[in-house]
């Protein structure tokens, strides 16, 4: 697992390697399916841990996607019935976008009237334009709201945002699980899709404590070497047991995912140098839940409560 990447990653979205047509009538929606999953987790993680990080931006809990950044567009567009190449990836469970009424799978025509097909033509790289459309949206919602039209005929749709800590979360065509500076990425191929929710959480929560420390951007202007990379490691580690508590989920599931994934994918290269051992690293993430759930009882905190940030105190975003 290559838990920082640098320099900073755009998400992949190609035609999904993975699921290959004969082993799922629809590859596409297989491709959806994970993605969505892995943001709806990472939405509520952000959104719960909001009141701790050191850097916050609104959401409406909606991902957005261009059926021209997969290389069968045509197919894509059939597949998921878009009217258009700007299509509603995932909607969060519980956010804004969903209490309006967003669905998966709708076609957005416009953003703040602004038409998509005129305003935002095809880029190359085509993931550009999802990348300008998306920061149209973040724009708009800097006055706390943004109008988002689904029907060429008109309509607006006017949502509120919500503060949540400032992440973005994607699927990409490979196995691997990592953090940008802004982003968290999970590879379709990824092992944890097949754990439970909340175990797999725990996964996201370990690279968002990534993107919340701000460990990609430091490693790449502080120069780190592999002792510096592994306390980084040791520290999304421990943050995982609060991040998953805040959300609601068993602050437990951090060492089950260290169970489920230590004994297969941790050793070698990675244990001498820039990771611990996956025994080593559990131990840790035990001994930390263990602390969060003292400091739970003596406070009386509820999910959304557990003040993480002087345990963790991340460096000041330049």
């Amino acid at each position: 697992m290559r838990a920082v990447a640098l320099p900073i990653m755009l998400a992949l979205v190609a035609a999904p390697a993975a699921a290959k047509a004969e082993e799922h009538p629809n590859p596409f929606a297989q491709f959806q399916q994970r993605e969505g999953r892995l943001f709806d987790i990472g939405w509520q993680l952000a959104r719960a841990n909001r009141a701790f990080c050191p850097s916050t931006a609104p959401s409406i809990g909606l991902m957005i996607h261009d059926a021209a950044n997969y290389a069968r567009a045509d197919e894509v567009r059939a597949a998921l019935s878009l009217a258009g190449d700007i299509g509603v990836q995932a909607v969060a469970s519980g956010s804004p976008a969903e209490r309006a009424g967003v669905k998966v799978n709708r076609t957005l025509f416009a953003v703040d009237l602004a038409q998509v097909d005129q305003r935002w033509k095809p880029t190359r790289p085509t993931v550009k334009r999802t990348l300008q459309i998306e920061e149209a949206i973040a724009h708009s919602l800097e006055d706390g709201r943004v109008g988002l039209s689904f029907t060429d005929r008109g309509g607006e749709t006017v949502i509120d945002g919500v503060e949540t800590c400032a992440a973005k979360f994607r699927l990409t065509g490979d196995d691997e699980a990592y953090a940008s500076a802004d982003t968290v990425f999970f590879g379709e191929g990824f092992m944890g899709f097949g754990l439970p929710r909340e175990v797999f959480a725990a996964a996201v929560a370990h690279e968002l404590a990534h993107v919340i420390q701000g460990h990609a951007r430091r490693k790449e202007s502080e120069r780190w070497g592999w002792r510096k990379t592994r306390n980084s490691e040791r520290e999304a580690d421990r943050m995982m047991p609060w991040l998953l508590f805040n959300a609601g989920y068993k602050p437990e599931a951090a060492a089950d995912w260290m169970r489920a994934w230590g004994p297969k994918h941790s050793g070698g290269l990675l244990r001498k140098r820039t990771h611990d051992g996956w025994d080593e690293r559990l131990a840790m993430i035990v001994a930390e839940t263990a602390a969060l759930k003292r400091l739970v009882a003596a406070n009386d905190w509820k999910p959304g409560e557990a003040d993480w940030s002087q345990r963790f105190p991340a460096a000041p975003a330049e």
